[in-house]
């Protein structure tokens, strides 16, 4: 049964009693998915995919997402910005390069961040690992 949109939600009447059963399944289902979303100490999992990435459109934004990390892994600055189309003077947080001395660099971890993600390398493309849980 999948789940109802806000949309959806927003247009059904304030008459819970008043909906169709099938409807009111469909919205029990929905209230039900959005409770556990949120609730604190519910299990993560990841679709994402393992090992080194190097595109720059790290990630789309995604409702569902409720963590992630992203560590680079190039002996080079990473450039992470919150959106779309992240360069060297167009970023939000700069990572420092992954092995400086015996060194190597902490992942950048947030809960609660849904929008798209990109990332810019100093030169070249960029090497990082990414995964995002739902």
């Amino acid at each position: 049964m999948p789940a109802l949109t806000s949309q959806e939600i927003a247009s059904l009447s304030g008459c819970f009693d008043c909906l169709s059963p099938g409807i009111k399944d469909t919205y029990m289902v929905t209230l039900l998915q959005q409770i556990l979303a949120a609730a604190p100490g519910a299990p993560l999992t990841t679709t994402s995919p393992g090992g080194l990435l190097t595109i720059t459109a790290t990630s789309a934004a995604n409702p569902l997402r409720r963590k992630f990390t992203l560590q680079n892994q190039k002996n080079e600055e990473l450039f992470v910005k919150f959106g779309t189309g992240a360069t060297t003077t167009d970023y939000h947080i700069a990572l420092p390069a992954h092995n400086t001395g015996s060194k190597h660099s902490d992942p950048l971890m947030l809960d609660g961040y849904i929008g798209a993600i990109s990332v810019a390398a100093t030169a070249g493309n960029p090497s990082y690992t990414f995964a995002q849980f739902v």
